[in-house]
Parts: structure tokens; sequence; C-alpha cells
């Protein structure tokens, strides 16, 4: 892509992730969901960067995705460098941290790399580092420019040093957002989803995303009844994984024999259309929830039922139809889902709206002040 003259859009911004729809990553989706809401703000045109296996698909008005990592390695550095010359950005932007880097040592320096070639820096930091003595993490932390978090108070969870290290980084909190649009579906389409998942089974429990230790996966059989329950696991499994062998052993074994399904990575209108008839989605965090969990928004956008936990909040919340346990907390949690299963959210303009277009306004905000 040769650099053209400066056109009238004020802003150029090259987005650059691991991972991209319809790659298996939630940071990933929330990145697609970033392209295309700068794109319709008017005043941005962008560029995404990303790996190999990502669909071009997004190729629309003036966004262009170039999937084109083979890696993340340092081996791969020429092609991110010939990128981020040609697309001619004011703003080079990388999200942190993607399935697709694994861990790649490129990942790290880009920063630092397109700070080199006199591009504007911006960072978003989806995770809190608890590490302050990480030689990448300290690499990509001392660039200037700007910090998008999307955690309150981020800056407090933080080491010390890092603290410091970060101190002349312009941060800003931009609240996360639901990465699937919401889906409406008719009564015929409800009621056919529904019975393809339920079985013989009176409520319908629904787990969706990656399946880790910290997550609370396994939580599911023990919040759950078998006498009531089909339980449905939406995500990704691996035959060598110890911690998804430990489902699958609950899952096959009674009282849960035939009671659970395990469906694999979903397309975005697959899992809409499970959680739109969900009885309750359960999100037993180890870690704790909260407004920074796309997978959270999610489900709140579909009107579902949430039960999940916080370290903060408490309790039932019913603008949002969703009730925060404390963590481990199993018979809190089931008492809450014997309460609350079935219950749909009520229509809310404040929740219902296009949350992705104020995100865009606050990254064009953040993108105007560095470039001033």
């Amino acid at each position: 892509m040769a650099c053209a003259e400066k056109s009238i859009l004020i802003v150029r911004v090259l987005l650059i992730t691991g991972s991209y729809p319809p790659m298996a990553c939630g940071v990933g989706d929330y990145t697609s969901g970033l392209a295309k809401a700068l794109v319709a703000h008017g005043d941005i045109s962008v560029c995404v960067l990303t790996s190999k296996g990502a669909s071009e698909h997004d190729i629309v008005n003036a966004l262009q995705v170039f999937p084109i990592m083979n890696n993340w390695t340092l081996v791969e550095l020429f092609k991110a460098v010939k990128v981020i010359w040609s697309s001619c950005s004011d703003i080079v932007h990388i999200q942190y941290p993607t399935q697709g880097y694994k861990g790649g040592l490129l990942s790290w320096f880009i920063p630092l790399i397109a700070l080199l070639m006199r591009k504007k820096v911006v960072q978003t930091w989806h995770e809190i580092y608890s590490s302050s003595n990480d030689i990448r993490l300290l690499i990509k932390g001392v660039v200037s420019g700007g910090l998008v978090v999307v955690r309150p108070e981020y800056e407090k969870k933080l080491p010390t040093k890092l603290q410091w290290i970060l101190r002349n980084k312009k941060m800003r909190f931009i609240r996360n957002a639901s990465a699937i649009p919401n889906i409406n579906l008719s009564k015929r389409k409800q009621a056919e989803v529904k019975r393809k998942y339920i079985k013989e089974q009176k409520r319908l429990i629904v787990f969706f995303g990656f399946i880790y230790p910290h997550k609370g996966t396994e939580l599911l059989f023990d919040i759950a009844d078998p006498e009531l329950d089909q339980i449905v696991i939406a995500g990704q499994f691996g035959s060598d994984d110890k911690y998804h062998q430990k489902i699958l052993e609950r899952a096959n074994a009674k009282p849960w024999a035939g009671k659970v399904t395990i469906t694999g990575f979903l397309s975005s209108q697959d899992i809409a259309s499970l959680l739109a008839v969900s009885d309750a989605v359960i999100l037993p965090f180890r870690t704790g929830g909260g407004e920074w969990n796309t997978s959270i928004h999610t489900a709140v956008l579909q009107k579902s039922f949430v039960l999940t936990t916080s370290e903060s909040c408490i309790g039932y919340d019913e603008k949002n139809n969703v009730y925060y346990s404390e963590i481990d907390n199993i018979q809190e949690m089931k008492t809450a889902l014997d309460a609350y299963a079935g219950k749909r959210r009520i229509n809310n303009s404040e929740i219902d709206r296009d949350e992705w277009e104020r995100i865009s306004d606050d990254h064009y905000a953040l993108y105007k002040t560095l470039l001033n």
C-alpha cells in the first residue's frame, strides 16, 4: 500500500492485534468492534495488522485488514515495519494481550519500534499486570503515548514500580462493551433454539468463553441442579489440557451424564441465539467479574439473567439483570439461581444503545490529544 497525500480524513489509525475474527479471542472481537466504530465515526481511517487465520471480510469503506503475520517472533519484524510504514498512520494502536501473540517477543517491542518510526503510540491493556520486573513489560511500558485501560482504578492496582513507569502516559479509562450485537429472535426461532439445547431438562444453563481455571467453569456442576438443569458450555476444548479433561470427566459422570452439552467454538450469531434463550448465564469467575468483562456485557445485551462473582458488587442488579455473588460462594450462587433463573431484562435505552459510538468518541478524543 503506497503512502498517498494526506486526505480530508483527520486521523489515520493502524490497529495491531494478534487475533481478529473469526479467530477465537475476546480481545480480537473487541478490536473488530473498535475498528468498525472508528470507521463509522467519520473522521478516522483504519487499518488492522493481525495474524494469518483472520479473514479480510472487514474490508469496507476505510477499513483494511492485513492478516499477514505468521507469528509474533522477531523473525516477522520486517512485515510489521513494512505495514507500519506503508499505512501512513498517525496513530499505531496495539492491543494487549491476545491469544494470537502466543508470547512472541515482537508484540512486546512494537510500541518501541513504532515510536522510533516517529509514530504516536497508543496501547490498550485489557488485563492487570502483577509483575513489575518483567523486562518485556518495562520495554513497552516506558514508551510514551496513550494508554487505554478497560478496568476502573486500574493504576491503583498496579505494582508501585509500574505506576512510576507509566506516570507520563496519557491514561484513559474507556468502559468496555459487548463485541456481539443484540439479536432479536422470533418466538418460533426461540423455541427452536431452546429445544435444540435443553433436551429433557427444565432450565438451560450456559457458560461461554475460554475454559481456564480462573474462569471457574468446574463450579457449574456444583451451582446447577442435575434434576432441573441442562448445562451448555460454549468454548474450545483441548484434548491435552488437564483442566479441560477435568471438566469432561465431571460432565460424563453421574449425576451429570447426558445433561451437559459442550459445543466447542460458536459463531457470534450462534452465541447470541444461545444466550437469548438461556434461563441463566453463569460466569463464576475465581477473580471476580466487572464492567471490563465483555462476556458480561454480551449476556446482558441479550437480556439474559447473569450470575457472576465480584470483589466489589453485591447482590442483584435489577437494571442489568445480574446477580453478583461472593467469589466461590456456592450456596449463594445456588440460591440466586433458584431465585432469578428465567428472568429477562426489561428494555433500557441506556443499556440497549450502541456503546461502540461512545467508545469511538473516547478513542478519537485521545488520538486528537496526542496529535495536538
